[in-house]
């Protein structure tokens, strides 16, 4: 068995049991790190001196938004709404303005069961999806984004992901969890789901978990061989299981040098 191959099937054992997918927003989904997003940490850091609140140096000099608004609702809750207000605010711009993540439209057009999560407001989240995926928002079966000024919907948090199943009717580790951050991976862990790491470089993969991949391409192949696999199974009852023949066929185009084939 070559590399990839094995890399592949680390994949589709991920996918297995999971009958969900949850995409974090942030990475798996798009890149929101543009700038009208970390244009919002001079207005935060305006309305915190407005209240003459000491800023520790750390905060002084960060330029996450997130990390500000976590020091704002923890250290000046009475500026939690005004907060939470301005980075929902930049992060509709962020959203108008964010980078697909390449073959996400193949991932939503196959057979897997796709939500999408995160602490970005949910405005932003169906903004980005109605300006790229118009056509396959009924693909998408919940969106969980930050509702409120709350701390503890602020990733890590597997606060979303619970939400997500409870919703969906099905146990934590039904789902699989799909993230850019080991924060995030930990996370999914913690809510007892499947984590699968998304990143563009074999370095940043390293550092998440060992069912990972650098493409939404590739995860759709893994999600379609294992729903080959089910359907198998389901119309063989106690027969051996296969391997999809398709693993081969999907195994090969995810080689491919991704592109960005999400534009309306």
């Amino acid at each position: 068995m070559d590399e990839y191959l094995a890399h592949f099937r680390v994949l589709e054992n991920a996918l297995a049991d999971c009958e969900h997918l949850l995409l974090h927003f942030r990475g798996p989904v798009c890149d929101l790190s543009v700038r009208p997003v970390t244009a919002v940490t001079a207005r935060l850091r305006e309305l915190l001196a407005g209240q003459g609140v000491p800023l520790p140096p750390a905060i002084r000099a960060a330029s996450d938004p997130y990390a500000l608004l976590r020091f704002i609702l923890a250290a000046c809750p009475g500026l939690a709404a005004r907060a939470e207000a301005e980075i929902c605010q930049q992060e509709i711009l962020a959203a108008a303005a964010a980078r697909p993540s390449p073959g996400l439209r193949t991932l939503l057009d196959g057979p897997a069961s796709v939500s999408i999560i995160g602490d970005v407001c949910p405005a932003a989240i169906k903004g980005y999806l109605a300006r790229l995926y118009r056509h396959h928002m009924d693909r998408v079966r919940l969106i969980i984004g930050r509702l409120g000024a709350d701390p503890a919907l602020l990733e890590p948090t597997p606060i979303p992901i619970l939400q997500a199943a409870q919703l969906l009717g099905v146990p934590p580790a039904a789902c699989a969890v799909v993230a850019s951050t080991p924060d995030s991976i930990r996370a999914a862990r913690q809510a007892d789901a499947r984590a699968i790491g998304y990143a563009r470089t074999a370095a940043a993969r390293d550092q998440l978990t060992a069912a990972s991949t650098d493409s939404m391409t590739e995860l759709a192949g893994a999600a379609y061989s294992t729903e080959q696999r089910r359907q198998y199974d389901r119309r063989h009852p106690g027969a051996p299981s296969f391997r999809a023949a398709a693993t081969g066929a999907w195994g090969a185009r995810s080689r491919e040098p991704a592109t960005s084939d999400e534009e309306p």
